[in-house]
C-alpha cells in the first residue's frame, strides 16, 4: 500500500516487508502458503451449557473444527485473551484433514472468563472465534503468588557502551514489589539478572520458575538496558556481553522473552522494557532533544544522556531513519500481547533519560512506574487501586511529557476487558 501511493522510502517498504515475512514466519507459514484464494474455516464449541456461576475450577467442552476447501492447520482456546495452549495453539498438519473434533478440559480464571476458540486452515485464515462466558466463584478464596523477573544491565564488556541508570533502576523495581505489596500476595517471588549475570542462558532459564504458577497468579517481566535491531529486523536486548556490531551473536532475542511469558499458567502477566536504542544515533534530533530539555533540567533535575563515553556518535543504520526504526523496533515487541495474552509497555529512545533530584534517581521510564505506583498517582479514580489500564495510561502520558516527547512510550493490549490489579 506504501508503496503504491509513494509515501514512503524504499528502504521502509523494504522494512515493513521483511516484518511481514518475519510474522508469517514465526506462524509456520511461507508467502507461497498464504496466496490463493481466501477461505475461512469454522469453529464451534458444541455443548455448552450457559450457567452463569459455577464453583468448580474445570469445565469440559466440545469443539468441532472443518473447513470445505482447505486442510486444517492449528487450533487454539483463549481465556480472557489469553492463549492457553500457547502462541501457536495445537498443530492439526499430522492429522491431515479438513474436519476435527476433540473434547478439551480447561481450567477456568476466578470471577469472569471469556472462553473463545478459534482454528486456522493451511493458507493461514482463520475462524471467527466461537466465544461463550462463564463466571467461577471459588468455594475459599485464596491469595495469588507475585513472580517478577527483573533484567537490567549498564556496565557491558564494552565499556563505551555502558548505562547510568539500567541496573538500579531494575532494582528499584525488585525492591518496590518485594516490600510493598501488603497482604495482598501469598508468595513474592523475585529473579534478578544484572550486569554479567544478563546472559541469553540464563534469561532462558527464568522460565522455569514461572512455569509452576497458578492461573490466577501474577507475572511481572521487567528490562532495562541497550535494545537493537539487526539488518533482518529482529530485536535483540544487549546482553553483558554483546557485540554491538553483531547483534545476533550474543544478543538476547525478542523471541526468548516472548517465550518466557507464553505457555506459562498465569494468564495476569506484563512486560515493562525501557530499551535505549544502540543503533544509529541522529545527531541532529539529540541537539534539539538537548535545549528543550535544558529547562526542565534545571527545575526538576531531569538529566539527557547519550552513550560510547557520554560523545554523541553516528554509526552505519539501515537507511530507515531514528524515528521509522523506534517504531519498527516498539511494533515488533509490542505486538507481543497477540500471541501470549501479555500488555506490553515498552519505550524506546536514541539516548536515555534520567530523572537527578534529591528523591529520585532513575531513569524516566521508570521513574514514572515507581512514582505512579508509590505515591498512587497511577489511580485515576482514586479508589484505592491500580489497574493495568491506568498504570499504562499514566505512564504514556507522564513519560512523553516529562520528555517533551523524546521519548513515546508504546503499549498494545487487546484483551481490555481482562483490567486486573496490579498495585
Amino acid at each position: 500500500m506504501l508503496e503504491r501511493l509513494g509515501y514512503a522510502s524504499p528502504e521502509l517498504i523494504e522494512a515493513y516487508h521483511k516484518a511481514y515475512l518475519k510474522r508469517i514466519k514465526r506462524m509456520g507459514f511461507t508467502e507461497e502458503q498464504l496466496s490463493g484464494e481466501f477461505h475461512l474455516p469454522e469453529a464451534q464449541i458444541e455443548n455448552f451449557e450457559y450457567m452463569p456461576v459455577i464453583d468448580e475450577d474445570e469445565i469440559e467442552i466440545d469443539l468441532n473444527f472443518n473447513d470445505s476447501k482447505y486442510k486444517l492447520d492449528r487450533y487454539n482456546i483463549w481465556i480472557n485473551d489469553v492463549p492457553v495452549y500457547g502462541m501457536y495453539g495445537k498443530s492439526l498438519r499430522t492429522q491431515n484433514t479438513d474436519k476435527f473434533s476433540v473434547k478439551e478440559t480447561i481450567q477456568l480464571s476466578e470471577g469472569e472468563n471469556k472462553i473463545q476458540v478459534s482454528c486456522l486452515n493451511e493458507k493461514g485464515a482463520e475462524s471467527y472465534k466461537e466465544t461463550e462466558y462463564i463466571t467461577y466463584e471459588p468455594k475459599e478464596k485464596t491469595r495469588p503468588d507475585l513472580y517478577l523477573v527483573a533484567v537490567s544491565v549498564s556496565e557491558y564488556m564494552d565499556s563505551t557502551m555502558n548505562l547510568k541508570y539500567a541496573v538500579k533502576d531494575g532494582r528499584d523495581m525488585a525492591n518496590l514489589f518485594s516490600k510493598n505489596t501488603g497482604n495482598r500476595y501469598e508468595n513474592v517471588y523475585i529473579d534478578t539478572l544484572f550486569d554479567s549475570n544478563v546472559t541469553i542462558e540464563n534469561v532462558a532459564a527464568a522460565k522455569t520458575k514461572l512455569m509452576s504458577s497458578k492461573v490466577d497468579d501474577e507475572v511481572i517481566l521487567y528490562v532495562s538496558g541497550h535494545g537493537l535491531l539487526d539488518d533482518n529486523l529482529d530485536f535483540y536486548f544487549a546482553s553483558h556481553n554483546m557485540n554491538f556490531s553483531d547483534p545476533a551473536r550474543f544478543g538476547i532475542s525478542y523471541d526468548l522473552f516472548e517465550g518466557l511469558l507464553d505457555s506459562i499458567p498465569a494468564r495476569k502477566k506484563i512486560f515493562l522494557m525501557d530499551a535505549c536504542h544502540s543503533g544509529e544515533v541522529d545527531k541532529e534530533e539529540i541537539v534539539v532533544g538537548y535545549e528543550e530539555l535544558l529547562a526542565e533540567e534545571k527545575k526538576s533535575g531531569l538529566k539527557t544522556y547519550t552513550y560510547r563515553g557520554g560523545e554523541m556518535t553516528e554509526e552505519e543504520g539501515s537507511g530507515l531513519g531514528l524515528q521509522n526504526s523506534f517504531e519498527l523496533m516498539q511494533e515488533l515487541f509490542a505486538n507481543l500481547n497477540r500471541g501470549s495474552g501479555a500488555v506490553v509497555i515498552s519505550a524506546a529512545a536514541g539516548n536515555s533519560y534520567a530523572l537527578e533530584s534529591k528523591e529520585w534517581n532513575n531513569g524516566v521510564f521508570t521513574y514514572v512506574i515507581l512514582n505512579g505506583l508509590i505515591n498512587k498517582e497511577a489511580d485515576q479514580n482514586k479508589d484505592g487501586q491500580i489497574m493495568v489500564s491506568e498504570l499504562r495510561a499514566y505512564v504514556i502520558n507522564k513519560v512523553e511529557q516529562l520528555t517533551h516527547g523524546r521519548q513515546k512510550p508504546t503499549c498494545r493490549q487487546e484483551n481490555l476487558d481482562f483490567d486486573w490489579r496490579v498495585w
